[in-house]
């Protein structure tokens, strides 16, 4: 499952990170990578970004589609 197609509410681990060496450049600058226990806050409708919460800080950023289609899960929920 990828992090794009999680709605509203869901929590999630992280459990890969696809595509090239400036998608995980950029996961990390975020301070999102493997192994990291998330939310998501906010999905906006159609191509829109989503928000994601570190659920051990609460530090929340907002990911495109695009990058988080490259997000592989484990949803704590499915």
């Amino acid at each position: 499952m990828k992090l794009d197609d999680l709605k509203q509410g869901t929590q999630a681990i992280i459990a890969r990170i696809t595509g090239g060496r400036g998608i995980l450049v950029q996961m990390a600058s975020l301070g999102l990578y493997e192994g990291k226990k998330i939310r998501v806050v906010q999905s906006a409708p159609f191509s829109g970004p989503i928000l994601v919460e570190d659920v051990i800080t609460g530090a929340r950023t907002m990911i495109g589609r695009k990058i988080a289609s490259h997000v592989e899960i484990f949803s704590d929920e499915a």
